[in-house]
């Protein structure tokens, strides 16, 4: 798995996560309330993708889909920038933009 994070300047990113998923994958953190329905992401030459623009600042942020069988589950981007722990276990991913 290569998740990965690209910095475009002027605040402008895409996440990617490419693994494979039966469902939809959202991308959730802190610059959306962590909505898991807000920012869904785009499946493109297989691999999901999401671009979005943010102010300077340090967000968190996950991947997060709903698997058939599986249920609920979050992804970290272990490309991140930063971590940071969860306060509900774990850790979270942090992109970080000048």
């Amino acid at each position: 798995m290569a998740l990965m994070i690209l910095k475009h300047g002027n605040g402008k990113i895409t996440f990617i996560f490419d693994q494979p998923s039966s469902s939809p994958v959202f991308l959730t953190g802190d610059f959306n309330n962590w909505s898991t329905q807000i920012d869904p992401m785009e499946l493109i030459e297989e691999k999901w993708q999401k671009t979005i623009k943010l102010k300077p600042g340090a967000y968190q942020f996950k991947y997060f889909t709903i698997e058939d069988g599986v249920g609920m589950q979050w992804f970290n981007d272990w490309r991140a920038d930063a971590y940071v722990k969860s306060p509900f276990g774990g850790e979270n991913s942090v992109v970080i933009i000048d």
